[in-house]
């Protein structure tokens, strides 16, 4: 059952991939992936469509923009892990304006992608879906007609296809004139709370938006400057379970997806690095990044600083910088191959046999082994 499941899920996103029926959109990525989360979610959230500096960059729907910020952020206002729910749009393409910015889909580019939308609805069958703006609540009425209207409805319960419907605003920052970011919130608390009706148990939030990775991914340069963009992700990987090991908490609430080469933190590209960071150095050795960081106001915290006197979750990430800064990128990937939330997915290739690649990596405390207290 579930490498059917899979298998029929790598098909359609290969079908999407290949597809060139919206003639506006054939310079766009095609964003359907592993990335989109969880095959078996509950709950499956619908937006407009990839934004040009977001998911058409990352490959991520939600992820790289204000758009995938605000999404992430009322998520974790919620409870809600990302890592858990399945992420979609109504086109799968970023769809532009004659100058290059983000334009909303007409109703032949939903029409177009209706089928894609379909058929991801049917495989994922989730119990609840939430449209996020007008015309994921209007692509919806293609596949079953309805009469829902974003305004009337908002933060109700319909009943569509079988399943519970969620009206909600879009997280983008132009759909805060109608519906404030406050508002939001209550809005996705509405939706945690269906979630929890389903018997699903409460879920803990995982973190902080991602600033907080942007701060603990300068905490371990400054801790090794000249740390290489391999081992950053992987440090960062590491101190996320270490610290779910001591306290139960998340550091972040950095995306992780699975990739050949071990984790990779979505949080972590180089464009929003940068951003973070805004005097960080790369350079480039031989075609591989390496970072530091131009100030010379030295580390916040040596290796010589004693851990009562560090926030807890710099003196996680001093103690895993200092344990395994030194190793080989063999070394290290063999490391975050060793925690838990990586041997998860590995057993889960080898019963299902398929590779989850690009697949979210779940970072759920409920399954790491707790240290002694």
């Amino acid at each position: 059952m579930v490498v059917s499941k899979h298998k029929t899920f790598d098909i359609l996103s290969d079908a999407v991939r290949y597809c060139t029926r919206c003639e506006r959109m054939h310079s766009s990525q095609r964003i359907l992936s592993r990335s989109v989360g969880s095959l078996s979610s509950p709950i499956m959230f619908i937006g407009e469509a990839p934004g040009r500096l977001g998911a058409d960059l990352s490959g991520v729907p939600f992820y790289g923009d204000k758009s995938g910020d605000n999404f992430q952020a009322l998520l974790e206002h919620a409870g809600i892990d990302r890592t858990s729910v399945f992420v979609s749009n109504a086109v799968l393409c970023n769809p532009r304006d004659e100058d290059g910015r983000n334009a909303t889909p007409n109703r032949q580019e939903l029409s177009n992608c209706s089928g894609f939308l379909s058929r991801q609805i049917e495989l994922v069958d989730p119990k609840i879906v939430v449209t996020l703006g007008a015309s994921a609540l209007e692509a919806l009425s293609l596949i079953e007609r309805h009469e829902y209207t974003l305004s009337a409805c908002v933060r109700t319960t319909c009943q569509w296809f079988g399943r519970t419907l969620i009206p909600l605003y879009h997280p983008g920052q132009r759909a805060m004139v109608h519906r404030s970011f406050a508002n939001q919130r209550s809005d996705y608390q509405f939706v945690a709370e269906r979630l929890r009706r389903l018997d699903k148990g409460r879920r803990k939030p995982s973190g902080l938006p991602s600033k907080a990775a942007s701060d603990l991914a300068r905490e371990i340069i400054e801790l090794k400057p000249g740390v290489s963009y391999f081992a950053l992700h992987k440090l960062l990987f590491l101190a996320e379970v270490e610290s779910l090991k001591r306290s139960g908490e998340r550091l972040s609430g950095a995306l992780f997806l699975r990739q050949k080469d071990g984790p990779y933190c979505v949080d972590l590209e180089v464009t929003r690095l940068r951003k973070g960071i805004p005097d960080l150095e790369i350079i480039n050795k031989a075609g591989r990044l390496h970072f530091r960081v131009k100030a010379t106001s030295g580390i916040l915290f040596s290796e010589a600083t004693p851990s009562s006197q560090m926030p807890k979750g710099r003196t996680v990430v001093a103690d895993i910088v200092q344990q395994y800064g030194e190793l080989d990128d063999a070394r290290l990937k063999t490391r975050t191959y060793l925690a838990e939330p990586m041997r998860r997915i590995l057993r889960e290739e080898q019963k299902s046999l398929v590779n989850l690649f690009n697949t979210p990596i779940n970072l759920d405390v409920a399954t790491i082994e707790r240290a002694p207290t």
